[in-house]
């Protein structure tokens, strides 16, 4: 049987995914600094809150203001921000309204991320939030050092997700945005879906930023990388016409 798809509002990344994302997949957006990660997931948010759903980032680096600011001027034809996160569709939760999402233990040297999936949870259940974004799960490798602690806590987190019946997109910093020196992490294996983003080229000022879909399970999908622009309107996949 067919699993039911969740439109992700970028219409060239549903086709590349024969439809959308297959529900309650837990997806990385991985790519290096600079390769619209997050605004990726913003955009998600939007068309998800844009049609009705109430959509939440969980920001673990950027403060709230911040991040809205980021997201308007990116995508300045997004003329409803203000009133779905009036009408709280659209939620953005940054490290100053989130407080206890980093926590240290008793110790005082180490950071514990229990609370932070606690925190989330919470937030998911009283908001009735269907489409999340956590932004980025790097944080939580940067402070568990230890590989089976943090292939652990990735655990939980995506549990939790799948549990509430969630389909999140959580980005990750990976060391190069060059296709050819991809080395694949360990956590990759956690997710149900890897999407990279690269930026390809000889210097800063030609190179063309591109996307490609890993994995994802449940669905058949591209495996092609198709060249991306961000426009104020949102992500364009070019190659991949639009329906108008």
């Amino acid at each position: 049987m067919a699993r039911s798809k969740v439109i992700s509002g970028i219409v060239g990344l549903d086709k590349m995914l024969n439809g959308g994302i297959p529900k309650s997949n837990q997806i990385i957006i991985a790519g290096g600094p600079g390769t619209g990660k997050t605004l990726l997931c913003l955009e998600y948010l939007y068309r998800g809150a844009l049609s009705g759903e109430t959509s939440i980032l969980f920001s673990l680096e950027e403060e709230t203001n911040l991040l809205v600011e980021n997201m308007k001027e990116a995508f300045p034809k997004f003329t409803e921000i203000d009133r779905l996160i009036a009408e709280g569709k659209l939620i953005i939760k940054g490290v100053d309204q989130a407080s206890s999402l980093i926590q240290k233990d008793k110790k005082g040297n180490i950071f514990t991320f229990t609370t932070t999936i606690e925190d989330i949870e919470e937030t998911i259940v009283e908001s009735g939030a269907t489409k999340v974004a956590i932004d980025s799960i790097s944080v939580m490798k940067l402070f568990v050092k230890d590989p089976y602690e943090y292939r652990g806590v990735s655990s939980s987190l995506v549990g939790m997700l799948r549990r509430q019946g969630i389909t999140a997109l959580l980005t990750m910093e990976i060391e190069t945005s060059d296709k050819n020196r991809l080395m694949f992490e360990p956590e990759f294996f956690v997710y149900d879906g890897i999407v990279i983003l690269y930026l390809s080229g000889g210097n800063e000022e030609n190179r063309v930023p591109s996307i490609e879909v890993i994995k994802m399970r449940g669905t058949q999908h591209s495996f092609s990388t198709v060249p991306y622009e961000i426009t104020p309107e949102g992500i364009n996949l070019l190659l991949i016409p639009h329906k108008e």
